[in-house]
């Protein structure tokens, strides 16, 4: 499921659109990156709410609902594609237009230039120089299948940081493209994509921005839908043959911000890549005929600068392989990725909630030990974020395995149950000694 689609595509992804109308080698060539100037020396300009608690009962309203209902207005007058271009250059303090590095950014994904072919072609693949990756541990949208891309300009090199995201310089492009298998039975065939999101990271002060691309029908072109955009009764069959029916939503640009944002020193928010974490990038992928490991492909290229020797970069297990890490690793981690970019210190919804789910907490009560929610509501399946040995009494199991508008988690970014994470929580709460909260 976390496979790749991109090179999958056939003439079935085109008759699967047909059926179906219903929000990151090789030394590259700038030349191909036509609308996209050179970073030059611009200067180094630079994730929320998927945990239980986060004391938002609106949740569901805006991952569902509400984004139908603003679809293609709300985010709209926010600038969609030509923000970049005139406002970042406007915020620059001047009429100079845009700050040098500035990245252009199309209405149409072609426009950047990142990829060959479409997925109606079954050639739709990454340029060289836009290098894809995959996580150790993804988070979880609704099923979808995700193929991720990093494109860093040339002369540009991101730094590396053993806990934080990659410090990635300006010009620095991000692409997830999120897709469907007709019969996820058949993972390989049928496969449709529905958008692609892209990151990019522009000069400061505008710092990262987020763009959603929709594709057509036909398949042949993803176009910028800063509104967002929901797939009304969206179907695939699950792995068990069951027919799954429900509404993807492709976030709009506003709501990017909920995963997206951190709180720094100064009360000021700024958008941030997830999963972009050498953690997470610490794998092997196929470059070429060769398995390597993503973070050594990345410094071979020139792409990554002070990378440590192997055996001191951390990594995050596959949460859900019982053979890489025991059930509290992978526990924390599926928290982690899933919850952390709202959950922590350094994240609104965390500092509002005191409920840190990221890898790096330890205290007991931060990580909902007997800790009654701030702000919750009522109705979310307990009193306490963790009661230790019931997970069905436990806030924070409740709100990940519900798929009840306003009280599930993540607030955005699905409607469907992760069935796996959910019971990977449920296994690692009820394994924990058993306690009564008071």
């Amino acid at each position: 499921m976390r496979s790749p689609y991109m090179t999958r595509l056939g003439l079935a992804a085109v008759l699967l659109a047909a059926a179906v109308a219903a929000c990151s080698g090789g030394e590259e060539d700038d030349s191909r990156i036509g609308e996209i100037p050179d970073a030059g020396d611009a200067g180094n300009p630079s994730t929320p709410d998927s945990g239980p608690d986060a004391g938002n009962p609106d949740a569901g309203e805006d991952g569902g609902a509400d984004a139908g209902n603003d679809g293609g207005t709300d985010a709209g007058p926010e600038d969609g594609g030509s923000d970049a271009g005139s406002d970042a250059g406007s915020d620059a303090g001047s009429d100079a237009g845009p700050p040098p590095g500035t990245v252009t950014i199309p209405d149409v994904l072609s426009g950047y230039n990142l990829f060959t072919g479409t997925p109606a072609g079954g050639d739709f693949k990454p340029v060289e120089g836009n290098i894809p990756y995959e996580l150790t541990t993804p988070l979880f949208s609704d099923y979808s299948l995700k193929s991720r891309t990093l494109y860093i300009p040339a002369g540009k090199a991101a730094l590396y940081s053993a806990d934080a995201v990659l410090d990635l310089p300006v010009g620095t492009i991000i692409t997830k493209t999120f897709a469907f298998p007709a019969d996820f039975r058949e993972p390989d065939k049928n496969v449709r994509p529905l958008e692609t999101r892209v990151l990019v990271r522009q000069p400061q002060p505008v710092g990262w921005v987020a763009y959603p691309y929709v594709w057509n029908d036909a398949l042949t072109e993803a176009t910028l839908a800063s509104g967002g955009k929901v797939f009304k009764d969206f179907t695939f069959i699950d792995t068990e043959g069951v027919t799954r029916k429900f509404d993807y939503l492709v976030p709009q640009r506003n709501q990017c911000q909920k995963c997206h944002h951190m709180v720094d020193e100064q009360d000021n928010q700024h958008l941030l890549p997830i999963g972009v974490k050498a953690r997470y990038l610490n794998r092997e992928h196929t470059y070429g005929l060769q398995p390597v490991n993503q973070l050594q492909h990345l410094a071979s290229l020139g792409k990554l600068e002070g990378l440590p020797p192997t055996q001191q970069i951390p990594r995050a297990p596959d949460a859900f392989n019982a053979g890489e890490a025991d059930l509290t690793q992978r526990a924390r981690t599926y928290l982690d990725i899933n919850c952390a970019h709202c959950h922590n210190p350094k994240a609104q919804p965390g500092i509002t909630s005191r409920l840190f789910l990221d890898i790096k907490t330890t205290d007991e009560f931060s990580l909902g030990y007997c800790k009654r929610p701030g702000s919750a509501g009522g109705g979310v399946g307990g009193e306490f974020d963790i009661v230790p040995g019931s997970h069905d009494t436990s806030i924070l199991w409740f709100r990940m395995h519900t798929e009840i508008s306003g009280k599930m988690m993540p607030e955005i970014g699905r409607a469907l149950r992760h069935e796996a994470g959910a019971q990977l929580i449920a296994d690692w709460i009820d394994a924990m000694p058993a306690r009564s909260c008071k």
